[in-house]
């Protein structure tokens, strides 16, 4: 009896100092996914998100939850997503260029990019000015006339992107006008006011409503504050090709929190990876007028930190605005 109660104690002793077999790991992923995405409904961050929501849980396994956390150009929803663990299970959706942007425009402390570990980007996305037929006004250079001699008069729309409205205002510094502006928290918010004649111009992304609208003749396109080429409007004017200084860049991605395993950020990334090149993924964006384009993660964050350092110039910029 009293060897029986030694050997026991003794396996006991084994067992509590490591002795016995480790616990396998926990497989990723083994329960839901939250998509957060720091933008409102109907814009193209909600639409890419949620399409991609469901190419993941088909190739993962497991739900994958689309929640919106719209305010402050994106500072909200980045905010939130970095109080959360850093395991996985909660991934940020959309232009990691504006969000990182935004806290320059608001005033805020910018975030330390170590706080990110950014898993990979899906595409990049034009910034363009809309306007109703109806106008005075079909181009450019004809609407910078007509603001010059109407001050005061015009309201810009943004689609809840704040650098885009910053490079607006720049273009406005330069010129001498004096214009309204009115953020609104989505593309799809800002298609809804331009349709409806609420704003006299309102800047959104390709692929919103605003843009489909566009193509089928009932929004003017006037110009591209992006940099490149916008799907269907080959012959649309860039502000770089008209002589302003300063441009947007919006890229699309996916980021967790810093500290997240790196098999866990890997998997997102493969994932993410197989998900754009699928062809019926790559078939739904380019008819909505989104071009794929996929990015591993060191390489989205190096275009991310190369952009977001023109926002400081552009702000001391647009501060004649205001003075």
């Amino acid at each position: 009896m009293r060897r029986g109660i030694i050997a026991l104690l003794a396996a006991v002793a084994v067992w509590s100092h490591g002795g016995a077999q480790p616990v396998a790991a926990e497989k990723y992923p083994s329960r839901p996914i939250t998509f957060v995405v720091p933008w409102g409904a109907g814009g193209m961050t909600d639409v890419t998100a949620r399409l991609f929501a469901e190419k993941f849980k088909e190739a993962l396994g497991q739900p994958v939850l689309v929640t919106n956390k719209p305010g402050a150009s994106g500072i909200l929803g980045l905010k939130y997503a970095l109080g959360q663990k850093a395991d996985g299970y909660t991934v940020v959706v959309g232009p990691m260029t504006e969000a990182l942007a935004s806290p320059y425009f608001q005033g805020a402390e910018p975030y330390d990019i170590k706080d990110l570990s950014f898993v990979a980007s899906y595409m990049p996305q034009e910034r363009v000015l809309f306007t109703t037929p109806d106008k005075p006004y079909k181009t450019f250079q004809e609407f910078i006339e007509y603001a010059r001699k109407h001050p005061g008069t015009i309201s810009v729309g943004s689609g809840g992107a704040q650098w885009a409205l910053e490079v607006l205002k720049s273009i406005a510094v330069k010129e001498g006008l004096k214009m309204k502006y009115v953020m609104f928290k989505s593309g799809g918010e800002a298609s809804t006011a331009i349709l409806g004649k609420h704003v006299d111009v309102c800047e959104t992304g390709t692929g919103t409503p605003a843009y489909q609208a566009a193509r089928d003749g009932k929004l003017t396109l006037l110009v591209d504050l992006g940099s490149e080429t916008v799907p269907f409007f080959p012959q649309a004017k860039t502000v770089k090709q008209l002589g302003y200084p300063f441009s947007t860049v919006v890229e699309y991605g996916l980021a967790v929190r810093a500290g997240t395993p790196e098999d866990v950020r890997k998997t997102l990334e493969d994932t993410l990876r197989k998900v754009v090149t699928d062809p019926v993924v790559k078939d739904r964006l380019a008819a909505m007028g989104l071009t794929p384009r996929f990015l591993d993660g060191k390489s989205y964050e190096k275009l991310v930190v190369e952009a977001v350092k023109s926002v400081p110039e552009l702000i001391e910029h647009n501060k004649a605005l205001q003075e």
